[in-house]
């Protein structure tokens, strides 16, 4: 059983980048709320998509959300996680600021909102940064 969300780490070019990453992961809102994730590590994944690390998931995992830290994440100060839901393939992925990975795995971790409601609020350049 998965107790979080697996953050898998694609690039590597950047180790301060992903410190800051997971910083931001681990601080509370002001308001108490922290995403519930499972950071990767693993120079194994660089290069990868949120497709290919799909189809690696252990058969074992049972969160909805799939978040990848790739390129563009560790390059943009706002950290704008890739995050894919697996319970249908066919949703569309949506960027998420880190500082709000909290709304979208908290929601979807309780079935409180559906990923589409996440896409939908994405801003005009396709990261969602809240409500």
């Amino acid at each position: 059983m998965t107790t979080g969300a697996l953050v898998v780490r694609t690039d590597f070019a950047d180790p301060a980048a992903w410190r800051r990453l997971c910083e931001v992961m681990a601080t509370p809102t002001g308001e108490g709320f922290l995403p519930i994730v499972v950071p990767v590590d693993d120079p194994a994944f660089v290069g990868l998509t949120s497709t290919d690390l799909t189809a690696r998931l252990p058969p074992h995992y049972s969160h909805p959300l799939l978040v990848v830290a790739d390129r563009r994440t560790l390059a943009d100060p706002e950290l704008p996680l890739l995050a894919a839901y697996l319970r249908d393939p066919a949703t569309p992925t949506v960027r998420v600021a880190a500082a709000a990975l909290w709304s979208i795995e908290n929601n979807l971790s309780i079935a409180n909102l559906d990923f589409v409601d996440f896409v939908r609020a994405a801003g005009p350049d396709g990261v969602f940064r809240g409500f």
